[in-house]
């Protein structure tokens, strides 16, 4: 047996993005992003933000839909996807800079309130997939 999970917090870069595959299954992508800030060894404070992609499937693929926009603040539960040489996508960016990214397949995504009065609400692709999930909005 193996384990493979990851737990990423962040907010979503933009809006979620949703299409359905030939076979009529719904895909819903988005990319989030985190900081970590720290003091280097000089004392000033850095923050580093990290961006990954997420992809969520099926009935949770339209719950994040549905739920999810540019600014959600989400906890994604899920595995990391990489290529074929299991690292990350290599990509070229417009300045001319390399750059890389993972993909999360998401088997839940946690949506958190802004209002801390306000318990999160969260859906798994396991969930979704067994019983209709009420979503309170």
């Amino acid at each position: 047996m193996s384990i493979q999970m990851i737990v990423y917090e962040g907010f979503l870069a933009a809006d979620p993005e949703m299409r359905y595959t030939k076979t009529g299954k719904g895909v819903t992508n988005f990319r989030m992003g985190s900081n970590h800030v720290y003091k280097n060894s000089d004392g000033v404070q850095v923050k580093e933000t990290t961006w990954l992609k997420v992809a969520c499937w099926g009935p949770l693929a339209e719950i994040v839909n549905q739920r999810c926009r540019k600014g959600s603040h989400v906890v994604v539960t899920g595995r990391l996807r990489v290529g074929d040489n299991g690292s990350p996508s290599v990509y070229k960016l417009s300045s001319g800079d390399w750059a890389a990214s993972y993909e999360i397949t998401a088997d839940a995504v946690s949506f958190q309130s802004q209002d801390t009065s306000e318990p999160a609400v969260e859906a798994s692709a396991v969930e979704a997939s067994t019983e209709d999930i009420e979503i309170p909005f």
